[in-house]
């Protein structure tokens, strides 16, 4: 017997998933959300809260029933890559990163092609709401990790809430918090037939869905935006969908995006409260 290693059963069985007796498989022909209680324009509760991570500059979690993110920010500091010529304007660098249990489906530990391209557009949302004007030769790195996901579009829009809520925790100036918000399109009706004379239901907008209704998504769209400024910083549109859906599904995610402003400028009051309580 090898004493090293860590002695386990030698007999594993498999854990059993009890669901309730009136358990059904969620559609979207119930005309209802996969969360009853909610209504196609409501959004999931947020937790946000800042000063998670203490070695950082700036931290800040958030929660969304079952989307749960960490993320922490690094910086301003110098640039430390060789060879790299002088830029009046600082780095910004980000970095999402699922962790191995976040997903239904075990995720690898090494970074995927997904992982990078959300960190590419990441980057490009936060990017104009920072000053990096005023950091030359200075770089901010931004790292997320998803403790669970629930829905990659609520994931995605939650990881820009959470950065910019860090980034202003780390006293970095900005010119706006910038909130994250999804929809998506799913058809409850009778798809349009070009053959059949009968009218067709358009596809209904859910705002923030989860994984369970973005298996019957015909598309989505994730919108980063800075309210006080009235601005959008980045709009990622998937799928197929007509024009007038998808200038709904953008206001839609304005008014939203407003909502979210308000609690992410709480939990920036929270942190500074509880600062002034410990000098």
């Amino acid at each position: 017997m090898d004493r090293k290693r860590v002695a386990g059963p030698e007999l594993s069985v498999a854990p059993l998933i009890e669901y309730p007796v009136d358990h059904k498989r969620w559609t979207p022909q119930q005309e209802k959300r996969h969360d009853s209680k909610r209504q196609p324009e409501d959004m999931r509760p947020i937790y946000l809260k800042t000063g998670l991570i203490g070695q950082a500059s700036g931290s800040a979690y958030i929660e969304l029933e079952k989307t749960k993110l960490a993320c922490g920010v690094y910086g301003p500091k110098p640039v430390k890559r060789i060879g790299q010529t002088f830029s009046g304007r600082g780095l910004l660098t980000c970095e999402i990163k699922f962790a191995t249990f976040s997903c239904a489906k075990r995720r690898n530990q090494m970074r995927d092609p997904q992982e990078k391209e959300l960190s590419q557009i990441l980057t490009q949302a936060l990017s104009p709401a920072i000053r990096l004007d005023l950091l030359p030769k200075s770089a901010i790195e931004v790292y997320i990790t998803v403790l669970e996901s629930d829905g990659l579009g609520s994931c995605f829009s939650a990881a820009i809430t959470a950065a910019s809520v860090a980034l202003a925790h780390a006293g970095i100036e900005m010119l706006d918090l910038v909130a994250g918000c999804s929809a998506s399109y799913i058809q409850t009706g009778p798809a349009r037939s070009i053959s059949s004379g009968a009218e067709s239901i358009p596809p209904q907008i859910f705002m923030d869905a989860d994984l369970e209704e973005e298996k019957y998504e015909q598309g989505s769209i994730v919108l980063a935006y800075m309210p006080s400024l009235n601005e959008v910083t980045h709009v990622l549109q998937s799928g197929k969908a007509e024009g007038s859906i998808i200038s709904q599904s953008v206001e839609h995610c304005v008014e939203a995006c407003n909502k979210i402003y308000a609690v992410m400028h709480h939990a920036l009051l929270e942190s500074v409260k509880e600062n002034q309580t410990q000098l």
